[in-house]
């Protein structure tokens, strides 16, 4: 694996300049930040960065200190801590905090940065999937715990009542209660579905590029029937742009989105206005509604699994959509979030950036083989 971006967090300008001159040597392509301390290290938040080389001693503190908020900031990215002399303690310290390797200011050489970041991408991927694996085996299990109890509670329920009710020759009676056990059922399905979208994108199909008016056409079709049954009005802005992307999940991510806006705008005809725009090596999309909207409090929280607004509560959903656009846009190397300026309606916007990083693996699934995310 070749990483695009590195960002190197040292006080000294001769040791950065030697980091920076040996990556230029081992990776030609790759861009390369660079700041004197935290503070001027965290003003790349918007930046991607997959490997980071940061000195034990910093002006601020130690480097040991950052790796937390940088795991926030860049969940999937390599962090290495330097330091000016050999310690195993220091190196032990920086390991447990989620470094991914140690290396004394001396040791360091083209041959052993190559090592390094060859090895500790890799080691770093694997866990990052793990960890993606992890959370949706517990998504799966919090379904079956909360979700698809009530559902299996009716239909035991009613198939006491329909054997009672048959017994007492009640017909009329025994029908309705088959209806709402066949409700109960489809319930079911529902959940089952939106959980194998969220858990099993396909993983199978590979990235293409399409020009995104094809997405747009393919949506159109899809969503036919809601649009033309809430009368939706929908304008669509391609650019004329191409992006490489996996088209069957990108259309699922649209239709989510999309989907949402036509359901939360009761009351109003739904206008909605979907973008395209370059963005970086990729493309954002932005969706625009006028709907109910987001409070501010939720609008981080709605891409979570399970987590609904209150005055949606009484619409149908399991709160999974917005999660599985989440999941998504990661596998695309990139990033969903709701406008935190827009005062009325919702506007969501998402990037996709596969050029980013060339070799995207598949996300584990269930019932496969499994392998060990801006």
């Amino acid at each position: 694996m070749t990483p695009s971006s590195i960002l190197i967090v040292d006080d000294d300008t001769g040791d950065r300049k030697l980091i920076r001159r040996l990556l230029k040597k081992l990776y030609p392509d790759v861009i390369v930040f660079e700041g004197e301390s935290a503070e001027q290290a965290l003003k790349f938040s918007d930046e991607r960065i997959d490997v980071a080389f940061i000195d034990y001693l910093l002006p601020s503190g130690s480097g040991i200190d950052l790796i937390t908020k940088f795991s926030d900031i860049w969940p999937r990215a390599l962090v290495f801590i330097m330091t000016g002399q050999g310690d195993e303690e220091i190196a032990k310290t920086a390991i447990l905090a989620g470094a991914g390797d140690y290396i004394a200011k001396s040791a360091i050489t083209l041959t052993a940065i190559k090592r390094m970041v060859s090895n500790g991408m890799e080691v770093a991927d694997m866990r990052w999937r793990i960890e993606e694996h992890q959370s949706e085996l517990q998504v799966f299990s919090d379904v079956l715990v909360h979700d698809l109890r009530a559902p299996i509670r009716a239909i035991q329920f009613l198939s006491d009542q329909i054997i009672e009710d048959y017994q007492a020759g009640d017909l009329e009676e025994v029908k309705r209660e088959f209806k709402l056990m066949k409700n109960s059922v489809q319930k079911m399905s529902d959940l089952i579905e939106q959980l194998a979208s969220h858990i099993r994108p396909d993983s199978e199909c590979q990235a293409e590029a399409v020009p995104v008016k094809s997405l747009f056409a393919d949506l159109r079709t899809v969503l036919a029937h809601d649009i033309a049954e809430s009368d939706a009005q929908i304008s669509w802005h391609s650019g004329d742009l191409n992006i490489r992307c996996f088209a069957p999940e990108v259309t699922q991510l649209l239709q989510n989105l999309i989907g949402n806006a036509i359901k939360y705008s009761p009351g109003a005809r739904p206008e909605i206005q979907v973008t395209a725009t370059s963005y970086k090596s990729g493309i954002q999309i932005s969706v625009a509604d006028n709907g109910i909207g987001v409070p501010p409090e939720y609008r981080e929280r709605i891409f979570e699994p399970f987590k609904r607004l209150q005055q949606t509560s009484d619409l149908p959903g399991s709160g999974l959509g917005l999660a599985t656009c989440a999941r998504i846009a990661r596998r695309h190397n990139g990033k969903i979030w709701c406008d935190p300026d827009v005062e009325k309606g919702t506007t969501i916007h998402f990037t996709l950036d596969l050029d980013a990083q060339a070799a995207v693996q598949p996300v584990p699934t269930f019932g496969a083989a499994r392998r060990p995310h801006a």
